[in-house]
């Protein structure tokens, strides 16, 4: 059983005791979940297309180093991606190379000269603006893209895996619509995505909902709240940035909160410290909602209208990375060699979660969790962790 005293991560990020039967794997069977979650997709996947005028394009799960291609999150060394060494050598099966420490110079530079430094992807968001050049999309028209990451510096609990899934989109538009008013209306476009398919599910599988229980009647608002984080900051002014994106679900249930990179004008650090070379800073924002399980805030989706050669100038000075500038992609950006774009990602693993009701993310994914963790959530909580190896924690 859970107690307080579990050192893995704090008590109190599991869902409160007295939702813990309203997790829907005490109703859904175990193959029945797995049902759910593939119409889900399929639901989501058909609407993507058909709302947004979007295609799927095939993805990558690594990118090469030193281009400037994935994305380095918030630019931590923790946030860093994952790497490795591709030789490009052919080795006969069976054989074993000899030692490089018993290689000589001449042999060393004769085996590294086809090697490629590479790296495990963290997002598709400046990569897919590059498809949309090769593919030469006319503006309305985009792509998506199912991809997984491994983020390798998220320490894993009830809502963040190491194991990060999402549906990628990337939409060609015209520089006159790099406005707040085109991502509002995205953002309306995804958020009745989501609260539909929240509907469907619903009626597929109502065994999801506990009937008589608190959390029986949440259902999705059918509008979101937009609120800048400007705005956010000023409403809640002791409060920290989790507290106040809770304080924000608590009272409007599903908010879009604009505006992610910039410190606030106060001097206060920003809503979120965000990438400097795809999003516009002035022009991005998540969509946060409520878990009935958990109680507390629960991002769904990142998007934003992608830099301007003004905008990623500024955004890379901010952060004391003008020397990046001359990165491929950044490259491409300040001289206008890419298309205008919108993009953004939905996260499936958090979507489920939130629509399926489960309580835990690696109930309805695969993820790598440590012992530990399995020893906290599936004695009392009940949560039932899809494994990624044979697992017999007492």
């Amino acid at each position: 059983m859970a107690t307080e005293s579990s050192s893995y991560m704090p008590f109190d990020l599991l869902p409160p005791k007295e939702n813990w039967e309203a997790n829907a794997t005490h109703r859904l069977s175990r193959i029945d979940l797995q049902k759910a979650i593939t119409k889900v997709k399929r639901f989501v996947e058909n609407r993507l297309e058909n709302d947004l005028n979007v295609f799927e394009h095939t993805a990558p799960i690594a990118f090469q180093s030193g281009t400037g291609v994935n994305d380095e999150l918030d630019g931590s060394d923790s946030k860093s991606p994952v790497k490795f060494t591709v030789p490009n050598q052919f080795i006969p099966r069976g054989l074993h190379p000899k030692p490089s420490s018993e290689l000589n110079l001449e042999e060393k530079a004769l085996l590294n000269q086809f090697s490629m430094e590479c790296e495990v992807i963290q997002s598709l968001a400046k990569w897919k603006r590059i498809m949309l050049d090769r593919l030469q999309v006319q503006a309305g028209e985009g792509i998506y893209c199912s991809s997984t990451s491994i983020r390798k510096g998220y320490k894993g609990d009830v809502t963040h895996s190491v194991i990060a899934d999402q549906w990628d989109y990337e939409i060609r538009i015209k520089e006159k619509d790099r406005t707040i008013e085109t991502l509002k209306h995205y953002v309306r476009l995804i958020w009745k995505i989501i609260t539909d398919a929240e509907d469907y599910i619903l009626s597929e599988y109502p065994e999801i909902i506990l009937q008589g229980h608190p959390t029986a009647n949440y259902r999705l608002p059918k509008d979101i709240t937009f609120i800048t984080s400007e705005e956010l900051h000023a409403k809640y002014l002791s409060l920290d940035v989790h507290d106040r994106e809770n304080a924000a679900v608590q009272e409007y249930r599903a908010v879009f909160i604009i505006g992610m990179g910039w410190p606030m004008k106060d001097g206060s650090a920003p809503e979120e410290v965000r990438a400097p070379d795809y999003d516009d800073w002035n022009l991005n924002g998540d969509i946060i909602v409520m878990h009935p399980l958990t109680g507390y805030r629960h991002e769904l989706s990142s998007m934003g209208i992608r830099v301007d050669p003004d905008s990623i100038v500024a955004q890379l000075k901010h952060r004391g990375l003008e020397h990046e500038m001359d990165l491929p992609f950044n490259h491409a950006v300040i001289h206008n060699l890419l298309p205008v774009s919108y993009g953004g990602g939905i996260g499936i693993s958090r979507l489920l979660m939130l629509i399926l009701r489960t309580a835990h993310i690696g109930e309805v994914q695969c993820g790598v969790w440590h012992d530990a963790h399995y020893r906290m959530v599936t004695g009392a909580p009940g949560i039932d962790l899809v494994p990624d190896r044979i697992v017999d924690i007492i």
